[in-house]
């Protein structure tokens, strides 16, 4: 009976040596196998690296002098072709460089013809006698051509009362001011030379300041304007300004003395000349 045991132990152990030794000889065969394709792997990744390497070293240019020469020739080339082209371009003309910021101040000085205030019975009338008045207008232009006006101008006259076949009698003196803001057409502009017409239409005021011996008032109304002239060139920012403009309104005899009078519609032409100053 020990003599079976122990043969049967014996066939166990057989056995088990024998699947020791296959397990071993598999591993032995997966780690060559393995270690085989590894080989492969970097054969292949070395021949690739060396047929890409031949590849770039094959499509690489060849600089040679002829080459470096032609380079430096279109560069040239091109060079004079952009300064011949901005050499084409056309400057900007002095039209144009007229707009955007600046403008023309005009002081000038003239004759103001007065209209009448008012017509009396039997040939009276009221009004302000002519007289020479000065001032100032400063112009804007917001576009080609037109321009963005602001005017102020002061005159001192008589006041005086018309009578038929006694002529005029002065009843006092009235200092005048006229203030009005429009636009203008026309012109020369700044850095123009030459002729320019123009017109001009504009609302503002008119303030009269009545005083004499025995009274003394003030009255502002309402006043429209309108005019026509000419500029004549002198230089680039200097020209001569020839005007005719006639100030529009009716006198206010409520704020002159508390009498609220229908009078008229007088036509206050004031002709002037200055110069116009661009800046």
């Amino acid at each position: 009976m020990r003599l079976t045991f122990a043969r049967h132990r014996n066939v166990l152990l057989g056995n088990h040596l024998r699947e020791v030794n296959v397990a071993g000889v598999s591993v032995a065969r997966a780690l060559h196998e393995t270690k085989s394709n590894r080989v492969l792997m970097e054969g292949n990744m070395h021949a690739a690296v060396v047929r890409t390497a031949r590849a770039s070293v094959v499509s690489l240019p060849v600089v040679t002098a002829d080459s470096h020469v032609a380079s430096v020739k279109l560069r040239l080339a091109a060079g004079m072709a952009t300064t011949a082209l901005l050499l084409l371009l056309p400057l900007p003309s002095a039209q144009a460089q007229t707009l955007g910021l600046g403008g023309s101040v005009t002081p000038y000085a003239g004759y103001l013809v007065t209209g009448q205030w008012y017509d009396g019975p039997v040939g009276t009338s009221l009004t302000t006698a002519n007289t020479p008045m000065i001032g100032a207008q400063l112009s804007i232009p917001l576009v080609a051509g037109l321009s963005l006006t602001g005017n102020v101008g002061y005159a001192s006259g008589d006041v005086r009362v018309g009578v038929p076949f006694l002529g005029g009698l002065n009843v006092g003196t009235n200092k005048l001011w006229v203030y009005d803001a429009g636009l203008e057409l026309g012109g020369l502009p700044r850095g123009g030379t030459g002729l320019a017409p123009f017109v001009q239409g504009g609302v503002g005021g008119m303030t009269n300041n009545l005083s004499s011996s025995v009274f003394s008032t003030q009255s502002t109304n309402l006043m429209y304007s309108a005019g026509v002239g000419v500029d004549v060139g002198l230089s680039r920012n200097i020209a001569l300004r020839v005007q005719a403009k006639d100030y529009i309104g009716r006198f206010d005899s409520q704020e002159a003395i508390g009498l609220g009078s229908g009078g008229n519609l007088s036509h206050n032409w004031a002709l002037s000349a200055g110069v116009k100053l661009a800046f």
